[in-house]
């Protein structure tokens, strides 16, 4: 395999890798949306099983609606009950105190991120960790806590600051629910979902604060499992790890391709260039030769140079005699007219081309 070709293998296959490493996150990352929060058909703790059988056994029927607040399903006439939702979008957030604005009832159970706490109840707060695990009783009358004694609770969250909103389940002067009329509607907060949850519903008076929470018998309830794509979906589910990872890859396949392809520039010739045979250029001289109107005196520096060469491959001292040079001739292999061409004088076209074609074979074989 030529070099050019191993480059773009290893190319290749590089970027292959990195491409499925990247459209395996992309895809886990961005496979549509997810359900947040317990499932209505969960059986488990953190399901919401029991609580959707003891609305519906309540007069209160139970809708599930799995779409986010924003797409505008939610009916004011009914409760909207969100369970563990996780962060809210602020578009959701606003949704909710819009839908509490016109009339609606709106529960949220768990942290939905300080700005959306703040955006559905009207009044800077946050969900944040209690000095006390509870149990947390009623700390003022309101419809929520009516026949309430004790609620349970598996986490240490409370809604601080409380801000304008009305406390209504806590303790140790810390606040586990608060609600908040807005426009003709109202806004619960509880800080920590798990009394609604199957695992703490029938404890204490947990049955009973659902029930309160869902608002007055009859009334409707719509269970949101909000649905949505999953904080950092696509190329931003990656990890920063491997992020910095595919970077060094990408980078180093770069500096292997440049240190193994040619340097910019014209390609390089597999030899050097070597100039044309000597004897062509000897025979192109002497047919320039014949071509002059005084061969004699033209030829004469091409015989000296040719009689010199000779000499000195003979060993002879400069000057000799022509009987030497013609025994120096015979020895270096010359044909009997070079030979003659070179010690003569004769200036004809057959005696330039013998005096070429001897000083050709010198120059060649020196």
């Amino acid at each position: 395999m030529s070099r050019p070709a191993k480059i773009g293998s290893i190319v290749g296959v590089s970027v292959l890798i990195l491409g499925v490493m990247l459209a395996q996150f992309s895809t886990s990352g961005s496979s549509g949306e997810r359900r947040t929060g317990p499932d209505p058909e969960d059986a488990g703790p953190s399901g919401l099983l029991g609580l959707s059988i003891l609305l519906n056994d309540s007069e209160h029927s139970v809708e599930r609606v799995a779409e986010a607040p924003a797409s505008g399903d939610l009916d004011p006439e009914k409760t909207a009950i969100l369970v563990d939702p996780g962060t809210l979008t602020a578009a959701d957030a606003s949704a909710l105190h819009d839908l509490a604005d016109d009339g609606g009832r709106v529960v949220v159970a768990g942290d939905p991120g300080a700005d959306a706490t703040s955006r559905l109840l009207g009044t800077d707060a946050e969900v944040a960790g209690a000095s006390s695990l509870g149990p947390f009783s009623p700390l003022l009358p309101a419809p929520e806590t009516s026949g309430i004694a004790v609620v349970e609770a598996e986490g240490s969250s409370v809604v601080s600051p409380a801000g304008g909103a009305l406390p209504l389940i806590g303790a140790s002067g810390e606040a586990l629910a608060v609600a908040a009329d807005v426009g003709s509607g109202r806004v619960v907060l509880l800080a920590d979902p798990s009394p609604l949850q199957n695992g703490l519903l029938a404890s204490s008076d947990n049955a009973r604060f659902a029930l309160n929470l869902a608002g007055p018998n009859g009334r409707e309830v719509q269970l949101v499992e909000v649905v949505r794509a999953p904080p950092g979906s696509g190329l931003t589910a990656l990890p920063s790890e491997w992020g910095w990872t595919a970077g060094g890859l990408l980078l180093a396949v770069l500096v292997l391709a440049f240190a193994r392809g040619r340097r910019l520039g014209p390609p390089e010739l597999e030899a050097r260039p070597l100039p044309p045979p000597r004897r062509q250029y000897v025979e192109a001289l002497a047919a320039a030769l014949v071509r002059t109107r005084d061969p004699a005196t033209a030829v004469a520096p091409l015989r000296d140079a040719g009689r010199e060469r000779l000499a000195r491959r003979a060993g002879l001292a400069h000057g000799a005699d022509d009987a030497a040079l013609r025994r120096a001739g015979q020895a270096a292999g010359l044909e009997p007219a070079e030979v003659e061409a070179l010690c003569g004088a004769g200036g004809d076209e057959d005696a330039m081309l013998a005096v070429a074609g001897a000083v050709a074979k010198l120059t060649t074989k020196t």
